[in-house]
């Protein structure tokens, strides 16, 4: 387990107790250390205590968003007081994930997420260029039921939801293969299918949580998402930007 360094980052608004940047506490095992003569906001710590024990362990999961996770702000909306938690070396008690850098499942703070399919469902305009872009770049063909992704009608809503494979960093499609078809590019992380192995059975697709894998509907393999190499061709095709290829955040 890591030890943590939770620092007054930014305060963009105006607290009142106060609190300063700069000012921190330590968590070390199961206890906080406050230095001495310092203090911290009681209203603050109810909202960063979920994260501490989490941000101890070590994650070994992909995409995971906990090890990219470093900033919470204090829930006082007058306050905006933004926290920033640090890892601490075990050896040396430096910090890790300053600013600029993202920490990897293996501890490397210099490895970048890697990106994936983001969708804004409230700008879809429901047009379905996006399916018709997949089919004819992975089966040559204007096809929608042959897409990687699918857009839901929500009649009552008012709004189309693009189904879009996540590329969980835990995929349940990949362990739920009994004949080891389905795997990670090395380069993009992106799910793709081995079709030498695979047996059309559908245990990927019925283990999706997301409703996003499809089998084709002939040949029974499963339509993965390989994100078209690093270069999604539905991203090219949305006229209104609700299809988007890139990392949670980013601007």
């Amino acid at each position: 387990m890591y030890d943590l360094r939770v620092v007054v980052e930014e305060i963009r608004g105006f607290c009142d107790l106060p609190m300063h940047p700069g000012d921190y506490f330590e968590v070390r095992g199961g206890r906080i250390y406050i230095p001495a003569g310092k203090y911290m906001c009681l209203w603050a710590l109810q909202s960063l205590m979920p994260m501490l024990p989490v941000k101890q362990r070590q994650i070994n999961e992909t995409n995971d968003w906990i090890p990219h996770t470093h900033r919470i702000v204090c829930p006082d909306p007058n306050g905006l007081v933004i926290f920033r938690i640090d890892r601490l070396d075990p050896g040396q008690g430096e910090s890790q994930g300053k600013e600029g850098q993202l920490e990897s499942p293996a501890g490397d703070s210099a490895a970048p997420i890697p990106p994936r399919l983001l969708v804004n469902e409230k700008i879809c305009s429901g047009c379905r260029a996006c399916e018709l872009a997949c089919s004819l770049y992975h089966e040559n063909a204007f096809a929608p039921e042959l897409a990687r992704l699918w857009v839901e009608k929500d009649e009552p809503e008012g709004l189309d939801r693009p189904h879009v494979c996540r590329q969980c960093g835990n995929a349940a499609c990949v362990k739920a293969c009994p004949e080891g078809a389905l795997s990670r590019d090395a380069r993009t992380r992106a799910v793709i299918l081995d079709r030498s192995r695979c047996t059309g059975c559908g245990s990927c697709a019925r283990a999706c949580p997301f409703q996003a894998l499809r089998l084709h509907p002939r040949e029974s393999y499963p339509l993965t998402c390989d994100l078209c190499g690093g270069d999604p061709r539905c991203v090219q095709r949305c006229a209104t930007g609700a299809l988007r290829f890139g990392r949670a955040g980013d601007r």
